[in-house]
């Protein structure tokens, strides 16, 4: 035990050392040094391109006609423009004006692929068809030659997810044929790539559930629908937002997995007037994924926050109705999202942070972004930036309607919920529920930028630590061009971290060494799967345990920004992870595992392969496969003081040793004199 906490200890003097990189602790804005300063366009997506594990980023041109890769170079502390991964699409015979970019692993082989939608004039004709093309990744040359053409959909861009269990990436929305025809309902483009027909990825099937919702889901155009586990049972659900237009309402509608019985209906509700996308965080740290939503009505804006509310964690043994921490990964079909308009009946289940006040003089929060070339919602985006344990909120605002006047971001912190803050109604303030405070200490760099369009979190060469991305709009460039700014993140934290990933099981650990060896093999870390859950438990410095449940790429809709990975706060801890559970959404009797005593400061990179004949994971044919096959790697970031704890090792050695050596002299000499003593005494005696 006291091995481990001088381990922990040494972590974070070794982490300390580093965040003192920059003088004093705060945000610095690191343009100049990241190599995007000619970027003609904006950032698209992130991945991790060529399996390095080194998010990079894929860009896309002012004029939306081509996208790029950037790959990040860790020597070099910068991003380098891969040329040969550069696709600019002809715009005849019809036009191709991309609106997003999907990353993913589409023909299972193990190499990021990139899925492209577009529509010929989103400007003039938002709601017109939407084309969609598969460019296959190749690690030697950036793209396969030819894309693969996908069935187009209505102007609602289909959400990536994993229909049937069988770790392919499918989609799901309206068939554009299907809505020419009159056909109202969901399709799902299953994925059916085969090496043998190697130009078709995806079939078109209607999309069927079980049991549906009181009001019909008809899907908002933008929606901000995603694959996020909501009953806590580490298997990714469907989350819908629907508009209905009759009544001029937002809603949604969940749909829990059922493995081989499909999806089923389980919850709707409402959303506030004037609501925007919705985003998914733990952010109570109680072990159940939140809903985050900004809404502005009437020229006022607000954040809520509704909680999800399951059945909670056993931190007694006295207690009753709560949940084991070897049952996390079991299903509360109670499970609910208390939104209740008028907070009558609110039984702790929604926070309402009004922005009024932390908001720059005359602005709101932006909810679209009117230069981009088609529908592009802009979202609230989330991630721990002082790693202790609860997420915190990135927020662009500007001028009401976004058109003219200036626009920033601001950085808003999570903390408890109490009876001086009016955001939190008493029900809440009882249940421990969290709001927010700007960060004004230290972010001069964030509060101070001008006209931005979008912000998001990012991990900088990978050291634990969430960083900002800035996409500002710039005068030269075309009305999608956006200046791309990074502001690093040094704020002194003493917490530690975990980043996770999990890939999608195509390969233990190379792929593509057998089928192609005159090729290299690729490791599938940047393949960017969606659905993957992740929920851990943790003993703080009071000796209180808490869970925490984190949703791996969510969303691909919309150029979301979303990270290919989920990196969490542990706050100020003593211990390691104590256990750790990672589900995926394969269709078998168990779909998640469980680590225990994980190390704090690592990634961690979950690859749920398992072999041919052990693919069901149960006993019905003698297998015994399963999670048991799935493979875990662990890495711990080297870094420039690697050298120095060596010198301090060898010193402290060096230190011991001359102890040892200097009282095993001393011994030996009392020795010598004890034994002359005694054959003195022997002598004497004779005589």
């Amino acid at each position: 035990m006291r091995i481990h906490s001088i381990l922990l200890a040494l972590s974070a003097v070794i982490g300390a050392s580093q965040a003192r990189k920059y003088p004093t602790s705060g945000l610095y804005n690191v343009d100049v040094n990241v190599g995007l300063q000619d970027v003609k366009g904006t950032v698209a997506a992130f991945a991790d391109f060529n399996g390095d594990k080194y998010t990079d980023l894929i860009t896309l041109s002012d004029d939306q006609t081509s996208f790029s890769v950037y790959l990040w170079d860790h020597a070099s502390w910068s991003f380098a423009l891969l040329p040969s991964a550069t696709v600019s699409i002809p715009q005849s015979p019809e036009p191709f004006i991309i609106t997003n970019i999907a990353p993913g692993d589409y023909n299972h082989d193990g190499r990021l692929d990139v899925l492209v939608m577009g529509q010929a004039d989103p400007v003039r004709n938002p709601k017109g068809e939407l084309k969609m093309r598969i460019y296959l990744g190749n690690t030697d040359s950036g793209w396969e030659t030819d894309f693969i053409p996908v069935p187009s959909s209505t102007s609602q861009q289909p959400i990536a997810f994993d229909a049937n269990g069988d770790m392919l990436t499918d989609l799901l929305g309206y068939a554009y044929n299907g809505y020419q025809e009159g056909v109202s309902g969901l399709s799902v483009w299953k994925n059916v790539y085969s090496p043998s027909s190697p130009g078709t990825i995806f079939e078109v099937l209607p999309m069927n559930f079980t049991g549906e919702p009181a009001t019909k889901c008809t899907l908002s155009d933008p929606h901000s629908s995603a694959f996020v586990d909501l009953d806590g049972d580490c298997l990714a659900d469907l989350f819908l937002t629907c508009y209905d237009a009759a009544k001029d309402e937002y809603r949604y509608v969940i749909y829990v997995n059922n493995k081989q019985s499909g999806f089923e209906f389980a919850k709707e509700g409402l959303f506030p007037a004037g609501a925007g996308p919705v985003t998914f965080a733990d952010m109570d740290g109680d072990g159940a994924v939140d809903m985050i939503v900004p809404a502005c009505d009437r020229g006022s804006c607000s954040i809520y926050i509704y909680y999800n509310q399951q059945i909670p964690l056993c931190t007694s043994k006295n207690q009753k109705d709560c949940r084991q921490v070897t049952n996390l990964c079991v299903a509360d079909p109670n499970f609910t999202f208390n939104i209740d308009p008028d907070h009558n009946t609110n039984a702790g289940g929604l926070v309402q942070f009004p922005l009024g006040d932390v908001l720059p003089h005359g602005q709101q929060v932006i909810l679209n972004d009117s230069g981009f070339k088609g529908r592009l919602p802009v979202s609230v985006h989330v991630g721990d930036y002082n790693l202790d344990g609860y997420p915190d909120l990135l927020v662009v605002s500007g001028t009401p309607n976004n058109i003219g006047g200036p626009s920033s971001a601001t950085l808003l912190q999570s903390v408890l919920c109490s009876t001086n803050d009016d955001s939190c109604f008493p029900k809440a303030i009882a249940a421990k529920r969290r709001t927010f405070v700007k960060v004004t200490e230290g972010a001069d760099p964030l509060n101070n930028a001008q006209n931005v369009k979008a912000a998001a979190f990012f991990d900088i060469d990978e050291d634990g630590t969430l960083d900002i991305m800035l996409l500002r709009g710039t005068t030269g460039q075309q009305p999608a061009g956006r200046a791309i700014s990074f502001i690093h993140n040094n704020y002194f934290n003493d917490a530690f971290f975990l980043k996770t990933l999990a890939s999608n099981g195509v390969c233990p650990s190379w792929c593509g060494l057998d089928s192609k060896p005159s090729r290299p093999g690729a490791k599938p870390f940047g393949v960017n799967y969606p659905g993957a859950t992740f929920k851990f438990t943790i003993l703080d410095t009071a000796g209180k345990k808490r869970a925490n449940q984190v949703a791996q790429y969510p969303s691909s809709t919309y150029v979301g920004l979303s990270l290919p990975y989920s990196l969490f706060g542990l706050g100020r801890t003593n211990n390691y992870v104590e256990e750790l559970f990672v589900g995926v959404t394969k269709n078998q009797s168990e779909h998640y595992t469980t680590y225990a005593g994980v190390i704090p400061n690592s990634q961690l990179i979950i690859i749920p392969y398992q072999t041919e004949d052990n693919l069901n994971g149960d006993n019905e044919k003698g297998n015994t496969g399963g999670p048991s096959e799935w493979t875990l790697e662990l890495y711990i970031r080297p870094g420039d003081y690697v050298p120095w704890v060596f010198v301090v090792l060898a010193t402290a050695i060096a230190i011991l040793a001359g102890v040892v050596v200097g009282l095993n002299w001393m011994e030996k000499r009392e020795d010598e004199r004890e034994r002359k003593k005694a054959l003195h005494i022997i002598n004497f005696d004779a005589l």
